[in-house]
């Protein structure tokens, strides 16, 4: 698994939970502890089965039909929106990377 998806999705977690803090909506446990994860380099020392178990929770918080996906998409504002896009895209690449 390339090391650059895996910092690509830390970057764009950590950018999404920022947004979040920044605009008063709860963040999940699982969610901030991740960014954090990230944040501190403890992640990347996790084994894979734990990293995908992991992804998995914070994917269904962060996803639709997700309270934090319903507050992305109503978002008035395009950068926002497009750091939200950013995030799924790694979301999806970082899944894949870790199945195979």
């Amino acid at each position: 698994m390339s090391k650059e998806i895996e910092m690509s999705y830390g970057r764009s977690l950590q950018i999404l939970v920022t947004h979040l803090i920044k605009n008063a909506s709860k963040v999940p446990q699982p969610v901030l502890q991740g960014a954090l994860d990230f944040e501190n380099h403890s992640w990347r020392e996790l084994p894979v089965e734990t990293k995908r178990a992991r992804l998995k929770e914070i994917a269904e918080l962060t996803t639709a039909p997700s309270a934090i996906h319903q507050h992305m998409e109503a978002y008035p504002h395009s950068f926002s929106k497009d750091r939200y896009a950013e995030y799924l895209d790694a979301l999806q690449a970082y899944q894949k990377a870790l199945e195979g």
